[in-house]
C-alpha cells in the first residue's frame, strides 16, 4: 500500500522505479551473478529514487516523496519521516501505507516519545527484527496496525539531523522478513540525498516567503506613501496572505483603557464574529508582546492562550493551531500601539525564527510608512498655513490699500462737486468700500488664524476610526452650523460615548448600516446613532448603555435607547447634553 499524494505530488509526481525482484529469500540468491544481478538492479532503483528527489518540487512533497522512494527501496509496507523540532520532538510526522481511515482510529500523531524518541537521542542507524523487543519501545497505541520489523535511519541537513526515516513490515513475497544490511545500506545512501535535496527545498521555500513578506510590505507602503490610506483590514489580509495563515487579526491599546486590549480588525474564517471583541490586557498573548515589548511564536494557541480563556471554544471557524504575533508601534489614525497576530490551523508547521523575522520587517515598513505619511501631511498642512500668509499679505499690501486709495480720491471728488446728489452717491460708494475693506481685514484674519480640532473634526475622525471595527463607513450627517468653541467637557463625553456607541454595534449588532447624527439646536448637543442589526437582547449586557446613560445625566442632559426600530431589528440611541454644563464655566 503507497501513501497518500500531496498537493500533486502523488505517484503521477514520482519518478517510476524500476520493478523489484525480491532475490533474497530466492532459491538462487547465494549465487554471485544473481547477487550481482540484484545489486545493480538496486543501485539503479537508489539512483532513479533519488533523482526524483532532486527535482523542483515544494518541500511537503518532497518529504512525501521520500517515504514512498524509502518504501519502495526495500520493500517496506509502512514508512514515516519524523520531523524533529528544536526542542527534541517531532514538529511533523509524514507517513506512507497508512490509509485515513486508519490514521484517524490511531488518533493524534506521534510526539517523539518511546523508540522514536530514542532516534532522535541516538541518531545513528538502527534495526530491530521486533521492535517490541528494544527497551525503549513503549508499544502501539490502539487502532495502530501490527508493526514487527524496523528500521530506522537519520535525514541530516548539512550537520544537523533534520529528521528519521521510520520502515517497518518488511515482506518479501508476500510473507515478513527482517532488513537486512543491504536494505540499511540503502537507506543511508537515500537519506544522505534526501539531506541536500531538502536543504535546498528549504532554501527555495525561504526565498519564497521572503518574496511574499516584500510584497506584501511594497503595495501597503505605496498605498500609503500616494495618499491612499489603507485599512488596518487591508494591512491584515496582506500579512496574513503573506504568512500563510487560516486568520490575521490587529488588537490595539483601548484608548479609553489602557488595561484593555481592542481587536480592531481581522481576516479569515471568524473575522466577523472577533473584529469589535475587547479583552483584557493581563490575559492575552497580545498583552505580552505588548508587556515584554518582544514578537512571539507560540505552538498552540489553545495551550498558550491567545486571548481570554474559551474565546477558541467559543468562536467558530477560530484556528487553534501555531501563532505569531509581532508589535506594531502605531495602528490605524489613533496611532496605538497594536500587534499583528497570525493563527494557523492545527497540524500545521508552526512558525519560525524567519517568519519571525519577515513579520517584524513588514511591521517596521508599515511604521516607517505611517510616519512618513504622517511627515507629507504635516509638510502640506504648513504649506497651507505658508500659502493663507502670503494670500493674507497680499490682501493687506495691495487689496486693502489700493481699496483705500480709491476711496480718498472718491471722496476728494466728491467734495469739489457742487451737485449734491452726485456727492451722495460718491460718498455712499467711499461707505461700501469702507465695508469692503472690514470684511477683507476679517477674511485676512480668518486666513492667519489655524483653528484648534472642532467638534465636527472629532466626529468625523471617530466615524473614520470606526470603519475599521465595523468592516463598513458608517454615515455621518450634521445638521446646521457648529458652536466654534465647545465645552471640553462636553467634547470629551460626546468623544467616549460615540466610541462606545460604535463598539457596540460592531460586537454585537451585526448591523450592515450605522448612520451618525449631530445637532446644536438650541443649547443643546444631540447624538443620535441608529444601526439595522439584530437589536437589544433581553438578556444582553448594557454597559455600554449604561456608561451613556450615566454621562449624560452627569452633564444634565437624557439618554434614550429604542430597540428595535424597523420591524424586529435595529437599535436607535439619542444623547443629549447642554453645550455648557453648569459644573464647568464657559
Amino acid at each position: 500500500m503507497r501513501g497518500r499524494a500531496v498537493d500533486g505530488g502523488g505517484d503521477g509526481d514520482r519518478a517510476a522505479l524500476p520493478p523489484r525482484e525480491d532475490v533474497e529469500g530466492g532459491g538462487h540468491a547465494g549465487t554471485p551473478s544473481l547477487r550481482r544481478s540484484a545489486d545493480a538492479r538496486r543501485f539503479q532503483r537508489l539512483l532513479v529514487a533519488t533523482q526524483a528527489l532532486s527535482a523542483d518540487v515544494e518541500l511537503p512533497v518532497l518529504l512525501h516523496r521520500l517515504v514512498d522512494a524509502a518504501c519502495e527501496l526495500v520493500g517496506a509496507r509502512y514508512g514515516a519521516l519524523g520531523v524533529v523540532a528544536p526542542d527534541g520532538s517531532l514538529s511533523q510526522f509524514v507517513t506512507a501505507g497508512v490509509d485515513q481511515v486508519t490514521a484517524s482510529a490511531i488518533g493524534d500523531l506521534p510526539r517523539g516519545k518511546g523508540l522514536l524518541g530514542h532516534l532522535v537521542q541516538d541518531s545513528r542507524p538502527l534495526r530491530l527484527e521486533d521492535l517490541a523487543d528494544h527497551p525503549s519501545s513503549a508499544g502501539l497505541p490502539a487502532g495502530h496496525p501490527p508493526m514487527r520489523s524496523f528500521l530506522g535511519v537519520p535525514v541530516r541537513v548539512r550537520d544537523r539531523v533534520y529528521g528519521n526515516l521510520y520502515l517497518t513490515e518488511k515482506h518479501d513475497g508476500g510473507r515478513p522478513v527482517p532488513f537486512s544490511a543491504e536494505d540499511e545500506e540503502v537507506l543511508v545512501a537515500l537519506a544522505a540525498a534526501a539531506g541536500v535535496a531538502i536543504a535546498n527545498a528549504r532554501l527555495l521555500h525561504v526565498a519564497q516567503r521572503r518574496q511574499r513578506w516584500l510584497r506584501a510590505s511594497a503595495e501597503v507602503v505605496q498605498d500609503l506613501l500616494v495618499g491612499r490610506v489603507p485599512a488596518l483590514s487591508a494591512v491584515v489580509r496582506r500579512a496574513r496572505a503573506a504568512g500563510e495563515a487560516e486568520l490575521g487579526a490587529v488588537l490595539v491599546v483601548d484608548p479609553d483603557d489602557n488595561e484593555r486590549l481592542q481587536l480592531v480588525a481581522a481576516d479569515g474564517e471568524a473575522d466577523d464574529v472577533l473584529r469589535g471583541t475587547v479583552w483584557p490586557r493581563r490575559a492575552t498573548l497580545a498583552g505580552q508582546v505588548l508587556e515584554d515589548d518582544e514578537d512571539l511564536l507560540v505552538d498552540d494557541v489553545v495551550e498558550a492562550g491567545l486571548v481570554a480563556a474559551g474565546l477558541v471554544a467559543e468562536v467558530p471557524g477560530m484556528p487553534n493551531g501555531p501563532a505569531m504575533l509581532v508589535r506594531i508601534s502605531r495602528a490605524g489614525p489613533s496611532a496605538r500601539p497594536g500587534v499583528v497576530a497570525l493563527i494557523r490551523e492545527r497540524g500545521r508547521v508552526p512558525f519560525d525564527e524567519q517568519d519571525r523575522a519577515m513579520a517584524s520587517d513588514f511591521a517596521r515598513n508599515v511604521e516607517l510608512a505611517l510616519e512618513l505619511q504622517q511627515a507629507q501631511i504635516a509638510q502640506r498642512s504648513v504649506a497651507l498655513v505658508d500659502d493663507r500668509a502670503r494670500i493674507a499679505r497680499d490682501l493687506h499690501d495691495h487689496v486693502i490699500q489700493q481699496l483705500f486709495a480709491s476711496g480718498l480720491r472718491l471722496s476728494a471728488l466728491a467734495g469739489r462737486l457742487e451737485d449734491s446728489d452726485a456727492a451722495a452717491v460718491l460718498r455712499s460708494v467711499v461707505d461700501d468700500g469702507d465695508d469692503t475693506i472690514r470684511t477683507i481685514r476679517s477674511t485676512i484674519f480668518d486666513l492667519q488664524h489655524v483653528p484648534s480640532p472642532d467638534l465636527r473634526q472629532v466626529v468625523r475622525e471617530l466615524v473614520e476610526e470606526s470603519t475599521e471595527v465595523l468592516g463598513f463607513r458608517p454615515s455621518l450627517a450634521v445638521d446646521g452650523p457648529l458652536p466654534a468653541v465647545v465645552d471640553l467637557q462636553v467634547l470629551a463625553g460626546v468623544r467616549a460615548v460615540l466610541r462606545e456607541l460604535l463598539t457596540n454595534v460592531a460586537r454585537h449588532a451585526r448591523a450592515s448600516q450605522v448612520s451618525v447624527h449631530l445637532a446644536t439646536p438650541g443649547d443643546h448637543l444631540e447624538l443620535t446613532v441608529v444601526d439595522d442589526g439584530v437589536g437589544l437582547q433581553p438578556t444582553g449586557r448594557r454597559s455600554g448603555l449604561g456608561n451613556a446613560e450615566h454621562r449624560a445625566r452627569s452633564a444634565g442632559g437624557r439618554c434614550t435607547v429604542a430597540s428595535p426600530v424597523d420591524g424586529d431589528r435595529g437599535t436607535r440611541v439619542w444623547w443629549s447634553v447642554p453645550l455648557a454644563p453648569p459644573t464647568s464655566p464657559r
